[in-house]
């Protein structure tokens, strides 16, 4: 398939570093935080809940402490990703594996990260480790002037799934009769997601990006297959993976999202500490945030619907995406 010249840019081979991301001073904008996904106004965005162990992709049996099946954002984040879902090529979609995390979640990943990457390399010092370690997973923070990306509701981790032609018409019938739907007729909405859903369970193909999400080695650096390519040539494996990455990186910059150099799934708004950053603006506007009633009330409902249809309908936790990396060192061959 052939990309739109201006999907099609490459990575630079140079990008903005975090560093000193910590030190940006926060002016919180109480921008409320808001659901993606199924039952939500922005039902259109897929999400897979890989830390909650939603479905079979995930590498996690049991679900990690504090983890979410819903994914929250802040409102801002939100319409982001459904500008840049609009700009891609018909029969792809976003697929969102992480956006607001729990500090308890937060802790589980960066202790499994940090004692994989100690008992690999006994010899390294502590500083050595933590910096290594904070390249894929954030300090867990209550420090309300340096908060964990993930804390603050703007931060997500993204990839791309494709549809067959004629189950990418059925689905964008299902969004539009979504749309149209009153809140009084959430018995129709309702078939309707469940319909969706199970037409993007059985029939989505993740796109090939080089490294499963949430691998924790250099290959998963968002230009890595930039600089592989001064290098030598690369195989068609990794010519497809470059150019996904490409399609990514620049459908989420245009509509206003930094990248994160050390991860190509990773992407940070211009109000969090860390895309201020990297974007060189003076100050960020997205803190610590913490689930409101009503997000609270939603994931209840969530999980109690997901709970129901496990029990109604045998194998709907199945999926056919690839199956995810627990956030770790790569073994040394």
């Amino acid at each position: 398939m052939k990309l739109k010249h201006e999907l099609a840019f490459p990575i630079p081979l140079e990008l903005p570093s975090v560093t000193g991301w910590k030190e940006i001073h926060i002016r919180e904008s109480g921008e409320p935080l808001i659901p993606l996904g199924l039952f939500s106004e922005y039902h259109t965005i897929f999400t897979d809940a890989i830390y909650f162990g939603e479905r079979t992709d995930s590498p996690y049996e049991n679900n990690l402490a504090g983890s979410l099946l819903t994914m929250f954002v802040r409102e801002s984040v939100a319409k982001q990703l459904q500008e840049a879902q609009q700009l891609l090529p018909s029969g792809m979609y976003l697929i969102v594996f992480d956006a607001y995390r729990t500090l308890e979640v937060q802790q589980s990943l960066f202790d499994q990260y940090y004692k994989e990457l100690k008992k690999q390399n006994p010899g390294w010092s502590e500083k050595q480790l933590l910096a290594e370690t904070q390249k894929y997973v954030s300090i867990p923070s209550e420090d309300p002037t340096r908060p964990s990306p993930h804390n603050t509701g703007g931060s997500v981790d993204t990839a791309i799934f494709e549809l067959p032609e004629k189950i990418d018409k059925k689905v964008k019938e299902i969004n539009g009769k979504l749309q149209l739907l009153s809140s009084s007729e959430w018995q129709e909405a309702y078939q309707l997601e469940m319909e969706k859903i199970t037409l993007i369970k059985d029939h989505a193909k993740l796109l090939e990006f080089g490294t499963p999400f949430d691998y924790g080695g250099k290959e998963a650096a968002l230009n890595f297959l930039e600089q592989l390519s001064k290098e030598r040539a690369l195989t068609k494996e990794e010519m497809i993976a470059k150019d996904n990455r490409r399609l990514l990186f620049n459908i989420m910059t245009a509509v206003g999202f930094e990248p994160y150099e050390d991860e190509w799934w990773h992407f940070n708004s211009k109000k969090s500490q860390m895309g201020i950053k990297t974007a060189g603006l003076p100050f960020a506007e997205y803190g610590a945030s913490k689930l409101s009633p009503e997000n609270l009330e939603h994931e209840k409902m969530r999980t109690q619907h997901r709970l129901d249809t496990i029990r109604l309908r045998a194998g709907w936790r199945e999926s056919k995406l690839p199956r995810a990396a627990i956030i770790k060192p790569p073994e040394k061959s």
